[in-house]
C-alpha cells in the first residue's frame, strides 16, 4: 500500500501506525463486549457504553502520543475552543454506530480521521488520513488523501460505475435503520430497488467505497466524527458526499454538525441526492415534538 508520511512536509505520522492504533481499539472493544455492558442515555437521547468511554481514552492517548500536533475532536470527549486554531485535528468517533453495539449487531466501527484545518488553500478543512476499522467483521477501510483507499487486505477499494450495470438498474441504497422504521422511505423504494437497513454512517461510507453498494441518504443530522474517515475513504475511491443541500462537508465548524448527509458513486450522485431531499420532505411531514 503507498504510504505518505510528509504530505506537504507536514510530517505527517505513517498511515499505517494511525492503523496500528486503531486496530488496537477494535481489539480492546471486542475484549470488553463479552463482559456486561454498561450502557447510559446521553442528553441527545443517544446511547453511550462503557467500551466507547474506553475506547475514545486509548485512542486519545495514543493518537496524540504519535502526532501530538493535532488537536481533539471527538464524540465522547468534551469539546475544547482551542481546536479552532490548531492546523491538525484528529477526529474520532470511537463507536460509531452504539445502537447497533448495543443490539448486538456487527454494524458498528472505530473511526479515526486526521483532518487538515480550514486555510487558504482547503478552506473547508479536508481529512489526509483516515481509518474505518470494524471489530466485529474484520473489515477495513483505510486512506490517505492522493494515495488511494485500500481494504484489510491491501486490495484498492473503487465504487461502482455506471460501466459496470445496465443502465436501467435501480440503485443499491443503504438505508438508516431508524429512517427506514419510521416511514421516511415509504412510497420512495419499488420492488426493483435492492437495500438494506444498516447502523454506522462510517460503515456504509466503506462499503459504497466498496463499490458494494451504490449510496446513502439521510435527513438527519450527522457530525464531523461519524463522516471524517469515511469522506476521505469514499473520495478516495471515486465517490462522493455532501450534506442535504449538496454541499461539500466542512471540518473543525464551531458546531461541528452537518444538515443531514448524502453518500453515493460519483455517477449516481444526483440521483441519491434527489432521493435524501424527498426522503427529508417526509421527514418534514412528521408530527414534531413541542417545544420544551
Amino acid at each position: 500500500m503507498p504510504r505518505d508520511d510528509d504530505i506537504d512536509g507536514a510530517g505527517l505520522p505513517p498511515i499505517e501506525a494511525v492503523a496500528e492504533i486503531v486496530g488496537a481499539a477494535s481489539a480492546l472493544a471486542r475484549d470488553l463486549i463479552s463482559k456486561p455492558l454498561d450502557t447510559h442515555t446521553k442528553s441527545d437521547d443517544s446511547p453511550v457504553t462503557a467500551i466507547d468511554l474506553a475506547v475514545d481514552r486509548m485512542l486519545q492517548v495514543e493518537l496524540t502520543r504519535l502526532f501530538p500536533a493535532a488537536a481533539w475532536l471527538s464524540e465522547e470527549t468534551a469539546d475544547r475552543p482551542e481546536r479552532h486554531a490548531a492546523q491538525w485535528l484528529w477526529v474520532v468517533d470511537p463507536i460509531d454506530g452504539t445502537r447497533s453495539l448495543v443490539a448486538g449487531r456487527p454494524e458498528f466501527c472505530v473511526s479515526v480521521a486526521l483532518v487538515r484545518a480550514p486555510c487558504p488553500r482547503t478552506p473547508r478543512g479536508e481529512p489526509v488520513q483516515g481509518v474505518i476499522d470494524n471489530p466485529m467483521t474484520a473489515e477495513r477501510f483505510i486512506a490517505t488523501r492522493g494515495q488511494g483507499a485500500f481494504d484489510a487486505g491491501g486490495r484498492r477499494l473503487h465504487v461502482a460505475s455506471s460501466a459496470m450495470r445496465r443502465a436501467d438498474a435501480p440503485l443499491r441504497l443503504l438505508l438508516s435503520r431508524s429512517d427506514h422504521a419510521i416511514g421516511l422511505w415509504h412510497g420512495l423504494l419499488t420492488p426493483a430497488h435492492e437495500w438494506r437497513t444498516m447502523g454506522s454512517l462510517a460503515y456504509k461510507m466503506g462499503l459504497v467505497a466498496t463499490g458494494a453498494w451504490d449510496g446513502h441518504a439521510t435527513p438527519t443530522a450527522r457530525s464531523e466524527w461519524d463522516a471524517a474517515a469515511g469522506l476521505l475513504v469514499l473520495e478516495e475511491a471515486g465517490g462522493r458526499a455532501s450534506d442535504l443541500h449538496g454541499r461539500s462537508l466542512a471540518f473543525n465548524q464551531a458546531v461541528p454538525v452537518y444538515a443531514g448527509m448524502v453518500v453515493a458513486r460519483a455517477d449516481a450522485f444526483d440521483e441519491v441526492l434527489a432521493l435524501g431531499r424527498r426522503v427529508a420532505e417526509a421527514w418534514a411531514r412528521l408530527p414534531q415534538p413541542p417545544a420544551g
